[in-house]
């Protein structure tokens, strides 16, 4: 009997596990024949980077938070999409086609080396290409669409801060409003989305009348916040409201209630509400900044607002601040306030000649430094002191660019930080940092940083926007007497036509009711006695100079007076006159030489001068050296060492040396300075002794 037959073995089937990770290995296998894990990879790198980029450009550019946050998300969408694209499409010899299409007609596409290579860069490339896209389509549209770089933040979050009401019972208690009202705006300058305008500029609607809408326009505002402080004991109340000045609507309002020893939360949550409100995202780094506690001792943080409320040299200043380091030895800001108060002092009262004043000043720094290192306030004390104690403006500059970075609320810092680098003669980069800080305070119309913006224009031959600023700071100031002379010596320095700056000069209501712009006019007209009766002492100026405009450093100046005076006297032949007022200059010139540490150098050059009216030639030549030496240094090239050799060409002329005097002002002529030798040279007597001379008639050409 046969065997009955077996019966068909059924295929063997892996488990459930097993066939699940199958399927897998095949999903992740395909995935890799299709490049789509490599595309996902580096779409992952690129895609960062591109972000890191747009976080680190857009704000620098002037495109807004929101638009860096629209390209992160489509950035993050772009990512399953070029997933999708790498699984679907994949390159053949005849170009781009779907994956089904490209395996049916290609089946062994994949042993092919060559074509492998091709599609391994096909997807290297559109992995690495589609956030690139995005990042510079979007970026490009953003900054085109906002053009100009200031409009976003000006259009649409820029921001006034006008002065808190004080609410409180006591009037004293002024002081704490006012110090509230600078620590709110000191918080919203330091959030980079926010355009805010200096306080100096907003100090001007204390008590206005005006509407939102006039004061947003005029400030070129969009926000304007207002309120008020009431402090009664160790209770603050402290009322803020936000209003849309464009539109004229009230936005939002708080008040906070709490302990005085609040007050720091107080103004961070304010700063951190307003930012909430104009949709402007905060960094972590921003959200520390505003979260800083300058000190813990309440009393100690009085002491120190009052003092930041006066003038930082005045003795009172200083003993304020002076009480607040006693109860807090670590508050930093208040060792800096006492130290810069310290170092001006040292510097300009006592010209630098007072060890006692110098060594609490250094002392102040180094406390500053122990108890801040790295704050902003701290970096810029230590510029103050590079630049007066040391007279390094490098490292001044370098100072104040750490500060700067440090907190970008240090917005007056920007008119003294282009002040250095006009000081270098690097005109560009002032122009740069003045215009910053003009739109930053376009209503503080006497505010030196403007006059000083006039001077970097006139230096750069800018004529049309040095007249063009005047002319709008004019429109604004009721035809101040200041800038109308500062508009008469522009015209001039342009033109050089005396005759209609003397004209312009005279129209000015007051100029010459002032006895040294008179006598001025009259030195022009060359009326010698009216001049000689001229006493800036008994007027309480002083060993003045005299000069026809407002600005100390693109006019030429004799110092002190007498020097004028024995210059007139030496041009009337009268030898015992001019004797006389040179004693009376040789004696103050040579106190100051002889005494202060490194004095100015046309201290020397004035001095050069004198002992040519005495006939003392080998005094003229060390003079002369001297003021040389000085000048050239990097401090006082730019603005000092042409003046200098003004000086020393006259004390030539004295001797009647007229080709080394011709010599020296040819020389001048080559010097890079905001002075304008040919304009100098046609406003001063002395130099008409030249006037026959071609040399001279071509250096008033130039």
């Amino acid at each position: 009997m046969e065997d009955d037959p077996k019966p068909p073995s059924e295929p063997v089937r892996p488990a459930q596990g097993e066939q699940s990770e199958t399927s897998f290995r095949r999903l992740w296998s395909e995935l890799k024949r299709r490049h789509v894990v490599r595309v996902a990879a580096v779409y992952a790198v690129v895609g960062w980077l591109v972000i890191q980029v747009a976080n680190a450009t857009f704000a620098d550019f002037g495109i807004p938070v929101w638009a860096y946050r629209f390209v992160v998300l489509m950035v993050v969408l772009g990512f399953p999409i070029s997933l999708v694209v790498a699984w679907a499409f994949e390159l053949t010899p005849e170009g781009i086609k779907t994956s089904r299409t490209a395996r049916e007609e290609h089946p062994d596409s994949h042993k092919d080396v060559s074509h492998a290579k091709k599609r391994h860069w096909f997807s290297l490339g559109l992995a690495a290409a589609v956030p690139t896209v995005i990042f510079g389509v979007l970026a490009l549209f953003f900054y085109i669409r906002l053009g100009d770089v200031t409009q976003e933040s000006i259009g649409d979050k820029s921001i006034a801060v006008l002065p808190l009401e004080n609410m409180s019972p006591d009037p004293g208690n002024a002081f704490f409003a006012d110090g509230v009202h600078e620590d709110v705006l000191t918080n919203l300058s330091k959030i980079k989305a926010l355009r805010v305008v200096s306080r100096t500029s907003t100090l001007q609607y204390r008590d206005t009348v005006k509407t939102s809408k006039q004061i947003g326009e005029e400030l070129n505002a969009r926000y304007l916040v207002e309120g008020s402080v009431r402090r009664t004991g160790n209770q603050v109340r402290v009322t803020i409201q936000l209003n849309d000045a464009q539109a004229d609507e009230h936005l939002w309002a708080e008040s906070y209630n709490r302990s005085l020893d609040d007050i720091f939360a107080i103004q961070a949550e304010v700063a951190k509400k307003i930012a909430d409100q104009l949709q402007a995202v905060l960094s972590p780094e921003e959200v520390e900044e505003l979260e800083y506690r300058p000190t813990e001792n309440q009393e100690a943080y009085d002491y120190y607002v009052q003092a930041r409320e006066l003038s930082i040299s005045s003795e009172e200043a200083q003993r304020l601040a002076e009480k607040a380091v006693a109860l807090d030895p670590d508050f930093a800001e208040a060792w800096t306030h006492l130290a810069r108060g310290l170092i001006f002092n040292w510097r300009w009262q006592k010209y630098r000649n007072d060890p006692e004043l110098l060594a609490r000043a250094r002392h102040a720094y180094n406390e500053a430094l122990r108890s801040g290192p790295g704050l902003a306030a701290v970096y810029r004390m230590q510029n103050i002191f590079a630049f007066n104690e040391r007279y390094d403006i490098q490292a001044s500059i370098e100072y104040m660019l750490k500060a700067i970075a440090a907190d970008p609320s240090q917005i007056s810092l920007k008119g003294s930080f282009a002040w250095r680098y006009v000081q270098l003669g690097r005109l560009a980069e002032a122009l740069h940092y003045f215009e910053a800080d003009y739109h930053a305070d376009p209503l503080s119309v006497q505010l030196a940083e403007n006059h000083r913006l006039v001077t970097a224009y006139e230096a750069s031959g800018m004529w049309e926007e040095a007249q063009a600023l005047i002319k709008d700071i004019l429109s604004r100031s009721d035809g101040g007497a200041s800038w109308q002379r500062r508009l008469a010596v522009v015209q001039y320095h342009q033109s050089g036509d005396k005759k209609a700056l003397i004209k312009n000069l005279k129209r000015i209501p007051g100029y010459t009711d002032d006895p040294e712009r008179k006598t001025w006019i009259e030195l022009q007209a060359k009326n010698y006695p009216i001049v000689l009766k001229y006493s800036p002492e008994e007027g309480g100026r002083g060993p003045s100079s005299l000069r026809y405009g407002n600005s100390r450093t693109n006019s030429f100046k004799l110092h002190p007076f007498s020097t004028l005076r024995a210059l007139i006297w030496f041009e009337l032949g009268n030898e015992e006159e001019w004797l006389i007022e040179t004693e009376n200059a040789k004696t103050h010139l040579k106190e100051i030489v002889e005494n202060v540490p490194l004095p100015d150098p046309w201290f020397w050059s004035n001095l050069a001068i004198i002992y040519s009216l005495e006939g003392i030639r080998d005094q003229v030549e060390v003079s002369i050296s001297k003021a040389r030496e000085i000048a050239s240094t990097e401090y006082y090239k730019y603005f000092n060492q042409l003046e200098c050799e003004m000086h020393i060409a006259i004390a030539y002329l004295v001797l009647g040396d007229h080709d080394k005097a011709i010599e020296t002002l040819e020389a001048a002529s080559k010097m890079d300075s905001p002075i304008f030798l040919n304009r100098e040279l046609d406003l001063w007597f002395i130099f008409d002794r030249l006037r026959e001379d071609p040399r001279f008639d071509k250096l008033l050409e130039d």
